[in-house]
């Protein structure tokens, strides 16, 4: 009886071990299992990105595209979650953002960081040839001739941000609120000012000017704070400029190229070599559709003026020189004197050299 009960009992054990064993297998192979599959899933790189500029804004819209670009060449390998109109900070707060690494990329308004930024102001400003052209010149002083490449890429490093492609955003043109055939209308009318600069052209040009800053042009130029709004023709239309302009004075052969996505060095640093060169590659796939993107946007914007009964009047060539040649002059003294508080009039005078022949035309790649 003893023996039959210990022979069950070694049967129960042995069913036991058995039962034990597979188990252990059953874990290792779903350990095994997951972990492959763990390993075979792509890991996503998610990114951060901010701006001050509203959906509708030309820069936002460029920013859109290329990071649409960059997730669609990954695959889904990266995804950037997006803050704009001023989620994350306003204006004067998105270099910091970058810098810091609170955010991992933004839109930069260069003209709105003239100390830590004092050589990239000179992107900034208008020059006078096509979108096409203005692309070219200001993407080879800033990312190709070695004389001047060098000099950025130390600025940027300063900041501890990276900066890529710039866009066009098209000429620059004036909104009034009253009639207005020839820019000799705007004499004594208040005008709004962004760069510093523009206060020593407005005056010397007869105009007044007054801060206002962008979200608050349209209620500026509705309640009569200002005049006029000088400002990217692209702009209107998105921030409803057009509905209570009389008329839009339209400055021949110009652009501004500006607003170039600019990343957090240490966040650049991090992400694989193929995810920096679909960043590069989209930055520069948008700047080059930024160029026909905004022909069509002025089709579109003049032809909105037109709808609400608003003029679109073309200044003469000859007209529009003199009003650039007055805007070159202070805006190439206030950056040189701002070069020259920040230590750095040296390099300014090396880039000089290339702005001067650009801004007329007169470089060609």
């Amino acid at each position: 009886m003893v023996k039959k009960s210990w022979k069950k009992s070694r049967s129960l054990e042995g069913n036991g071990f058995v039962v034990v064993l597979m188990a252990v297998l059953l874990i290792g192979a779903m350990v095994v299992y997951n972990t492959t599959a763990t390993a075979a899933e792509p890991q996503v790189i998610k990114l951060k990105y901010s701006t001050s500029f509203f959906p509708p804004e030309p820069p936002c819209v460029f920013a859109n595209r290329t990071l649409d670009l960059v997730e669609k060449k990954t695959n889904g390998k990266v995804k950037v979650e997006r803050f704009v109109a001023g989620a994350l900070g306003g204006p004067l707060e998105q270099l910091g953002l970058a810098s810091s690494g609170a955010a991992d990329l933004i839109s930069l308004h260069i003209d709105q960081y003239a100390q830590p930024l004092p050589l990239h102001q000179i992107t900034n400003t208008e020059l006078m040839v096509s979108g096409a052209q203005g692309l070219a010149s200001v993407t080879a002083i800033v990312h190709e001739l070695p004389e001047t490449k060098a000099l950025f890429e130390a600025e940027q490093k300063k900041n501890n941000i990276k900066i890529l492609h710039f866009y066009v955003n098209g000429p620059t043109g004036i909104t009034a609120r009253f009639p207005a055939k020839s820019l000799a209308d705007v004499k004594g009318k208040k005008v709004n000012v962004i760069a510093a600069y523009q206060r020593d052209v407005f005056k010397e040009v007869g105009w007044i000017p007054v801060n206002v800053q962008i979200p608050e042009l349209y209620e500026a130029l509705s309640r009569g704070v200002i005049d006029a709004i000088f400002m990217a023709t692209a702009a209107n239309v998105p921030l409803k400029w057009h509905e209570i302009g009389k008329v839009h004075l339209q400055l021949v052969d110009n652009t501004i190229v500006s607003a170039p996505l600019a990343f957090n060095v240490s966040s650049w640093d991090r992400l694989p070599a193929d995810v920096q060169k679909a960043f590069m590659e989209a930055a520069w796939e948008t700047a080059q559709w930024t160029v026909e993107a905004t022909e069509m946007n002025l089709k579109g914007t003049y032809k909105a003026f037109d709808e609400k009964g608003a003029k679109v009047v073309s200044i003469s060539k000859k007209e529009s020189e003199a009003f650039f040649k007055v805007l070159f002059k202070h805006s190439i003294n206030n950056w040189l004197n701002i070069c020259k508080t920040a230590g750095v009039e040296k390099d300014a005078k090396v880039i000089q050299k290339y702005w001067d022949e650009m801004k007329w035309g007169k470089w060609k790649k």
